[in-house]
C-alpha cells in the first residue's frame, strides 16, 4: 500500500494520478466514484472504499462513520486492518487534519484524534508514505515498519 498525506487542496490526488496511476495496470476498483478512478470517502460505501485500488478521502470516511454513531474505539481497531487486507496494493489518500487549533467541539476533537491514530497505523503498514504540499510529493518512507502486536 502507498499512503499519501497532506493538507486539504494540496494536490494529493493529482500527484497520485501522475506518479502512480499512469504506469499502473488493472481495475481502479469496483464502483470507483470519480471520473479519475478514485473511490472518494465522501461518496462511496465502506465496502467499495475498502476494495478500491485508488481511494481518497479516508478522513471523510472516518467522519461519516463517526457521525453515523459508530464507536470510535471499534473503528480504530478495525479500519486500518480492513483497508490493508481489502486491497494490499492500494493507493490511499487522506488529509492531514491534526494541525492547527484544537477544536472546541468534542465530536470534532474525537474525529481529529481518531483520524490521526488510524493514519499512524496505516503509515506503519504502508510500503511507501508520501507527503504532498503544493502538488509536490516528498517520500517520507519507502520501507515497511512492523509494529508489535500491542500497537496494532
Amino acid at each position: 500500500m502507498i499512503l499519501i498525506v497532506g493538507g486539504a487542496f494540496q494536490g494529493k490526488r493529482d500527484f497520485a494520478a501522475r506518479r502512480f496511476m499512469a504506469s499502473s495496470e488493472g481495475n481502479p476498483g469496483e464502483g470507483a466514484a470519480g471520473k479519475d478512478g478514485f473511490a472518494d470517502g465522501r461518496e462511496v460505501s465502506w465496502e467499495v472504499f475498502c476494495k478500491a485500488k485508488y481511494a481518497c478521502g479516508l478522513h471523510s470516511m472516518i467522519w461519516r462513520k463517526l457521525k453515523a454513531g459508530q464507536d470510535g474505539e471499534e473503528l480504530e481497531k478495525v479500519m486500518a486492518r480492513q483497508l490493508v487486507e481489502g486491497c494490499p496494493d492500494r493507493i490511499l489518500i487522506m488529509d492531514e487534519i491534526g494541525c492547527g487549533i484544537v477544536p472546541a467541539d468534542a465530536f470534532e476533537r474525537q474525529y481529529r484524534e481518531l483520524a490521526g491514530r488510524i493514519g499512524c497505523k496505516l503509515a506503519a503498514e504502508a510500503d511507501e508514505v508520501w507527503r504532498v504540499a503544493a502538488g509536490i510529493g516528498k517520500r517520507l518512507r519507502r520501507e515497511k515498519v512492523r509494529l508489535p502486536p500491542t500497537h496494532r
